[in-house]
């Protein structure tokens, strides 16, 4: 099980990541037309839908199914002076939740009775924001902490 939930969390990343471009795109393109109502929602809608999914893949690997984390939490003093150990125990969790409550805050904007022009560009902030934090926060290949792009 747990090899099977780390490589749908492994592939998720690039749906997130590619979703997160496009809709961060697709905000700053349409962030300014205050003539029209608000376009291009499905892109917000994906890119929650694959970073709630990506999530949900994460916490059940941190709280259940990775050995990796469990004996970190069992030992949280040890972990935060291993990079690798206080990386995925603590700064890739913290990443990813600001990055989750970024998207959730672009998505209420997308939704919201403003004005387009604080509507657009609260969008595109914040999915930007969001995309930034969680390229910052994978573990990219050739890191101290790094994984594989792509799991088999």
């Amino acid at each position: 099980m747990y090899s099977v939930v780390l490589t749908c969390h492994s592939w998720a990343r690039w749906a997130a990541l590619l979703l997160g471009a496009c809709a961060t795109v697709n905000a700053f393109r349409v962030r300014g037309d205050a003539a029209l109502p608000p376009r291009g929602k499905r892109w917000d809608s994906l890119f929650m839908l694959a970073v709630d999914l990506q999530a949900l893949f994460g916490f059940l690997l941190y709280f259940g199914l990775s050995p990796f984390t469990r004996d970190a939490m069992s030992h949280a003093v040890v972990a935060m002076r291993d990079p690798r150990l206080r990386f995925f125990l603590f700064t890739h969790v913290a990443a990813m939740m600001i990055a989750m409550a970024a998207v959730r805050v672009g998505r209420v904007l997308a939704t919201s009775d403003r004005s387009a022009v604080v509507r657009g560009t609260g969008r595109y902030v914040c999915f930007g924001i969001a995309l930034l934090v969680m390229m910052a926060g994978v573990p990219w290949p050739g890191l101290t902490y790094g994984r594989p792009l792509f799991r088999w």
